[in-house]
C-alpha cells in the first residue's frame, strides 16, 4: 500500500510536466518517429532535470518537492517508465498511421 501511495504521488507531480513530455514527443515524431530516438531522448531529458533539480535555485522554481519515502532515483526510474509508456504508446499508434 505503501509503494503505491508513492508512486500516486510521484504520478501527482509528473502531471506538471506532461505538456511538455507530450510536445517533445509530437516535435521528436515530426523529425523521426522512431522509438529508440524518442526513448534516448526522453532518457537524456530526465537525466538533465536531474541535475537541474540537483541546483537548489532551479529545484524551488520548479516547485519540486521530496515525496516522503522516495529517493531521487526512484522518483525519476518511475517517472521515465510512465513518460516511456506513453511515448512508445504514442509512436506505435501514429507509426501505423504513417
Amino acid at each position: 500500500m505503501h509503494m503505491r501511495k508513492q508512486v500516486r504521488s510521484i504520478l501527482n507531480y509528473y502531471k506538471s510536466m506532461v505538456l511538455w513530455s507530450f510536445l517533445v514527443t509530437i516535435g521528436i515524431t515530426a523529425i523521426n518517429p522512431e522509438l529508440i530516438l524518442a526513448l534516448s531522448t526522453k532518457l537524456f531529458l530526465v537525466f538533465v532535470l536531474w541535475f537541474m533539480i540537483s541546483d537548489r535555485k532551479i529545484r524551488q522554481r520548479l516547485r519540486f518537492y521530496r515525496i516522503r519515502g522516495v529517493s531521487n532515483i526512484k522518483f525519476f526510474t518511475i517517472i521515465f517508465l510512465f513518460d516511456g509508456a506513453w511515448t512508445t504508446a504514442f509512436l506505435l499508434l501514429i507509426k501505423g498511421f504513417i
